[in-house]
């Protein structure tokens, strides 16, 4: 505030600016008289006008936020930055940014030559099963929006941003940082749907979509060995056989019964949490990227990138975001491209799970759900019931 009125004039008193921002909730006096803005937004809005305002001056704290926007507060003052300023130094550093990420991996296509190897595991893999028809959308949305809270609570715990730091791992930083960075690309593409032109909206859309690709490209890499497979089972085996013998001691003190599984039981149980596992990584990785940039302003941008890569994931991603954000669920399309022989069963089952995430957070009537069972012979979670 000082340093605020030895440059600027203020045409109201000091004192009484500050009360009517506090009554506003926009700023809160602790104990000590010092006043803090209510909410960090805010804070982040201010720091990103002002930088917009001086970017040649400030080019090297812009380079800093958008080199690490794996922090929050760096990916919400780059998208401030962005709101406020028009100026493609902004956009560029970011593509810059992105072109660096995981860049010693291809994207990831999801095609059977690509994905031989998790396609052996295909009968392991969870059967995607359509709703009953006593579930309703707005409980499944409600259920999801309160399992979003809870990520939402936890990511927003105050930490040390040093606190460890030198301990994170290389991998799971670039990660982090990846999915902040397509995150903050797909927010700029969706405020500036109208004012960017379409050949930068396709060029910032393809290359937030590849940087998901290649994260899931470096994810095949390290599971599709076999050793690196065995290990990992024989890992859980062996921390399900401890769990499970803590647990039989327990049970044993209370005069109960123990009925302990065989090690052939444990290592299958064992392979299909780890190829499972690997399952939802995928699909959750699919769903980012569609959660990320999609939108129904960018209809045409998206089919367009999608179109021209024409590979099984970005079909997932373009169908997905068209049932997501248009409502529009193309089943003929689908039910042709998913039975081409390029398309590996892996993608196959991210779909038929995506459809059945559709229908189960949307309204199918009966007649509807029938014609997806049939297409897709997925069935229903009461023909499942009724069979066990």
């Amino acid at each position: 505030m000082f340093s605020y009125l030895e440059q600027f004039n203020l045409p109201i008193e000091q004192e009484i600016l500050l009360n009517n921002l506090r009554k506003s909730n926009l700023i809160v006096f602790d104990n000590f008289g010092n006043h803090y803005f209510c909410y960090k937004y805010i804070y982040y809005f201010f720091v990103a006008k002002y930088l917009s305002e001086n970017i040649k001056d400030k080019k090297d704290d812009i380079d800093h936020i958008i080199n690490n926007l794996h922090h929050d507060k760096n990916a919400y003052i780059a998208i401030f930055i962005s709101h406020h300023s028009k100026n493609n130094y902004i956009l560029d550093e970011i593509m810059l940014n992105a072109y660096c990420l995981f860049d010693k991996n291809e994207p990831a296509t999801l095609r059977k030559g690509e994905l031989k190897f998790f396609d052996k595991q295909k009968d392991i893999i969870i059967k995607a099963v359509l709703p009953a028809g006593n579930t309703t959308p707005e409980k499944e949305r409600e259920n999801k929006l309160k399992a979003q809270d809870i990520v939402e609570k936890n990511n927003h715990i105050e930490k040390n941003p040093n606190e460890g730091e030198e301990l994170i791992d290389d991998f799971l930083t670039d990660l982090r940082r990846s999915i902040k960075t397509v995150e903050v690309m797909g927010r700029i593409i969706k405020n500036r749907a109208g004012s960017l032109g379409k050949p930068r909206l396709e060029s910032l859309f393809e290359e937030a979509m590849k940087v998901h690709f290649r994260v899931l490209a470096s994810f095949f890499e390290l599971i599709e060995h076999k050793s690196t497979q065995d290990e990992i089972i024989d890992f859980i085996s062996k921390s399900l056989e401890n769990h499970l013998k803590e647990s039989a001691d327990k049970r044993k003190k209370d005069g109960m019964v123990d009925r302990k599984p065989s090690k052939e039981k444990l290592e299958k149980l064992s392979k299909s949490i780890f190829w499972n596992f690997n399952f939802f990584i995928i699909y959750g990785l699919i769903n980012k990227v569609i959660s990320s940039l999609g939108s129904n302003k960018l209809t045409t941008i998206i089919e367009t990138i999608c179109d021209k890569e024409n590979t099984p994931a970005s079909f997932l991603v373009k169908h997905g975001i068209l049932m997501w954000y248009n409502k529009n669920l193309q089943l003929e399309n689908i039910s042709q491209k998913i039975n081409d022989k390029d398309f590996s069963h892996t993608a196959k089952k991210v779909m038929e799970l995506m459809i059945v995430n559709h229908c189960s957070m949307h309204k199918v009537d009966f007649r509807e759900k029938q014609r997806i069972s049939h297409t897709f012979n997925i069935q229903s979670e009461k023909l499942l019931k009724q069979k066990t």
